[in-house]
């Protein structure tokens, strides 16, 4: 993506809707559901992020082995690529899934944290970079993905979900601020309280975290 095809995809998804030769649709803002009736479905757009993206993370209240086996082939093949992630999780409700989180940490490319400082994490996000290819004439971007969807089957397949997709050029003033919020909250957990909070969750023992960290 460039800055003159991601103006046209702006203007085109907030002034006037327009397609035309110049606007590529895989950039336009957009809100993306489950719709049984269209067969479309918010998992097909997280695929097609995860197989065109040099980087992504994650942030999101709820993870389970379901969640995870719907991106199983798109992130075996993103560790075949060396391709790094992140991906930040809570304990909300002891909702999150202890064999996910042992799924997700045999990837070596992908770096799993537990948020135990806020209680009330329930932020969900998917952000997901591409580097710049002057030869191709693409610059540094980002496309992100911020609703309701948890990384869950039923929240990436089936549920009535709203999420809206956006893009950025790398000095966007929504881009700067999502990955401040993000950065932050990885921040929050020390390498050691992070390694704590995952083997307990993995173990299945995750209310214990509330004797470590306080209640919920």
């Amino acid at each position: 993506m460039n800055r003159e095809e991601l103006a046209v995809c702006l203007e085109a998804g907030f002034i006037d809707f327009n397609i035309d030769e110049k606007t590529n649709e895989r950039f336009l803002p957009k809100i993306l559901t489950n719709n049984q009736k269209q067969q479309v479905k918010v998992l097909e757009s997280l695929l097609s992020e995860l197989k065109n993206c040099d980087e992504f993370f994650f942030s999101v209240a709820f993870v389970t082995n379901s969640g995870i086996a719907c991106l199983a082939d798109a992130l075996n093949e993103l560790q075949n690529k060396n391709i790094k992630g992140k991906i930040l999780a809570s304990q909300y409700q002891n909702f999150t899934e202890p064999r996910a989180l042992r799924r997700l940490l045999k990837f070596p490319n992908i770096e799993v944290k537990i948020i135990t400082a806020d209680y009330n994490f329930h932020a969900k996000g998917y952000l997901f970079h591409k580097k710049a290819k002057p030869e191709q004439n693409l610059e540094d971007s980002y496309n992100m993905i911020i609703g309701s969807s948890n990384l869950t089957q039923t929240a990436l397949t089936v549920n009535r979900e709203w999420n809206v997709q956006l893009s950025s050029m790398k000095n966007g003033a929504l881009i700067k601020q999502m990955q401040q919020e993000l950065e932050e909250r990885m921040a929050m957990m020390t390498k050691f309280g992070a390694n704590i909070a995952l083997v307990l969750c993995t173990l299945g023992l995750s209310p214990l975290l509330s004797l470590l960290y306080g209640p919920y």
